[in-house]
């Protein structure tokens, strides 16, 4: 049931017994049966990971403090409920589709409509002081109309969706990914 919703979806799905480790290096979502173990090996070298569905409860199966750290979106199942099958792949897609991080167990929660005509990025980084005057100092510099911006933090990371209606350049992307602190940024659409 949940891996034919992100079929559905269109997402590429690989359905697996184990986390082979050919495939670590290039999965972007993860969705674990509960009982599933995730060695935190494994999980550091998942670079490009952007969200990690659980059916079941974390505790002592996945480090979601490394999740936090390497900024990736944790929606955790620990009450057993059976329509989870279809609820933690939804908070997926909501995820790679809009940013939603509603209900995550290890993100700020942030649920935001779509913008029509915009482009929605994302910057996840450290929860320090002075990140969101870097990033539109960036978007001064570019000349970027800010259409939306949200943040949202918790007390290890700082989570911003910034929609802008203009086009941009490569070097835009290429001077948020530098500031200090960045854990990830990625564009949505």
């Amino acid at each position: 049931q949940s891996i034919d919703m992100l079929k559905k979806d269109g997402f590429s799905v690989r359905h697996k017994t184990t986390f082979e480790e050919k495939y670590i290096a290039d999965v972007h979502m993860l969705l674990l049966a509960d009982g599933e173990k995730l060695e935190p090996e494994k999980l550091k070298r998942a670079v490009k990971l952007k969200t990690l569905g659980y059916l079941g409860s974390t505790k002592g199966k996945l480090d979601t403090g490394i999740c936090t750290g390497q900024g990736v979106v944790v929606f955790d199942d620990v009450k057993h409920n059976p329509r989870n099958l279809t609820f933690i792949p939804k908070r997926m897609i909501d995820f790679m589709n809009t940013g939603t991080t509603y209900l995550s167990s290890n993100f700020p929660n942030l649920q935001l409509p779509r913008i029509d005509k915009s482009h929605r990025l994302i910057h996840i980084h450290k929860n320090v002081p002075g990140i969101m005057a870097k990033v539109n100092t960036i978007f001064a510099k570019h000349d970027i109309n800010i259409v939306g911006q949200f943040l949202m933090t918790n007390p290890s990371i700082g989570y911003v969706i910034t929609d802008i209606n203009t086009e941009y350049d490569k070097q835009l992307f290429k001077s948020l990914k530098k500031i200090e602190h960045t854990i990830k940024f990625r564009v949505l659409y």
